[in-house]
């Protein structure tokens, strides 16, 4: 299942907003903290929707990075308890580059500098450890990525996490991450293949803007909620919304959500229409940077308008600022991306400036 033009995504949008309102309400995604949601995982499986965006020569379902990206963010805003995200974006493009097949269960990424992945004389070595990786102990495949410790070529591998060392752990909305640790585990060749220099370095990069696609789904929400919450809550013999000090917060909400919506889009933008990848690079940065940026002060927002009732385990509010709180570190923070706009910046002089703008 794929889409194309605006008509279609918005069919697509439509299709996975009915998958969502049916298979996670607010219980469900409660019930799943600590662990996922499976019958959602099938329901998006069953109509192609765990693999949009894929290459139906790899086993995806076709479509362009912007599919994908229309589905997250239907996902995310319904806060729903699966690694979508990963599979999607990290995983689909490792396995583009590499050849190997996309898989057909639930799937996610082991990335970072900890991880060595080499040849030796009898086989290839895994080495190191990556840590908080998503959804790994429930994952029937984990796309594992290192830094090559100095050696080359560079390699990738697709391997089952039974045969893996897994430290169980959860983020403060209780989505699944685990502590991947790998003393020189030998793992098989068939599951291993070379991949171009800086693929690992590109697969964190769309970690990244899968995360800012997330954070820009739950502030629109969020957003949802707070202005029907501000329109509806009364006090005083009106409602709270027409109080000058809580419009002004609400419409500093809107301009956050608008900014992030914004800036995660033209990032997708740059990846569908195969921008340079240095160009793609500062779009995936700013769109990180501006998205985690905004999750805090929304979610402070939020929850001032609504008082109590935002935290309560039934309401809706709380599933998505955990995961703003949460989402906003993972893949790198807002300062880290900041940095390297900054350091990109420095670099290209200041006669580039304008122009480096205008590109992303």
């Amino acid at each position: 299942m794929s889409a194309g033009s605006p008509d279609d995504r918005a069919l697509l949008e439509r299709t996975v907003g009915e998958i969502m309102a049916d298979h996670c309400p607010p219980e469900a995604v409660a019930a799943a903290e600590g662990s996922w949601s499976e019958a959602l995982w099938g329901a998006l499986a069953a109509t192609g929707l765990s693999a949009v965006g894929v290459p139906e020569h790899l086993g995806g379902s076709g479509g362009e990075p912007a599919d994908a990206a229309a589905v997250l963010r239907v996902v995310a805003a319904h806060a729903g308890p699966v690694p979508l995200a990963e599979a999607l974006f990290p995983v689909a493009a490792g396995c583009a580059v590499s050849g190997l097949a996309f898989p057909q269960g639930p799937s996610t990424v082991a990335v970072g500098p900890g991880l060595t992945i080499r040849r030796t004389g009898s086989g290839v070595v895994l080495d190191g450890t990556a840590p908080r990786v998503p959804y790994a102990r429930f994952a029937t495949r984990i796309l594992v990525a290192g830094d090559g410790g100095g050696h080359r070529p560079e390699l990738v591998a697709l391997l089952d996490p039974a045969h893996l060392t897994l430290a169980a752990g959860d983020n403060l909305a209780g989505e699944p991450r685990d502590d991947l640790v790998s003393a020189r585990t030998e793992i098989p060749t068939d599951d291993v293949a070379e991949v171009p220099a800086g693929t690992a370095a590109r697969l964190h990069r769309l970690g990244a803007l899968a995360r800012a696609v997330q954070i820009a789904g739950a502030l629109g929400t969020v957003l949802e909620l707070t202005v029907r919450h501000a329109g509806e809550r009364e006090q005083f013999g009106r409602p709270i919304g027409r109080f000058q000090a809580v419009a002004h917060q609400v419409a500093v909400l809107a301009g956050l959500a608008a900014a992030a919506g914004a800036a995660a889009d033209a990032a997708v933008a740059s990846l569908s229409r195969g921008s340079d990848p240095v160009d793609h690079g500062l779009a995936v940065a700013a769109a990180k940077a501006r998205t985690s940026a905004a999750a805090g002060p929304a979610a402070r927002i939020a929850h001032q308008v609504h008082g109590a009732i935002g935290f309560t385990q039934e309401h809706r509010l709380h599933h998505l600022t955990r995961r703003l709180w949460s989402w906003r570190e993972e893949f790198g923070s807002d300062e880290h991306w900041a940095a390297e706009l900054g350091r990109a910046v420095v670099s290209a002089g200041p006669d580039e400036l304008w122009p480096m703008i205008t590109r992303i």
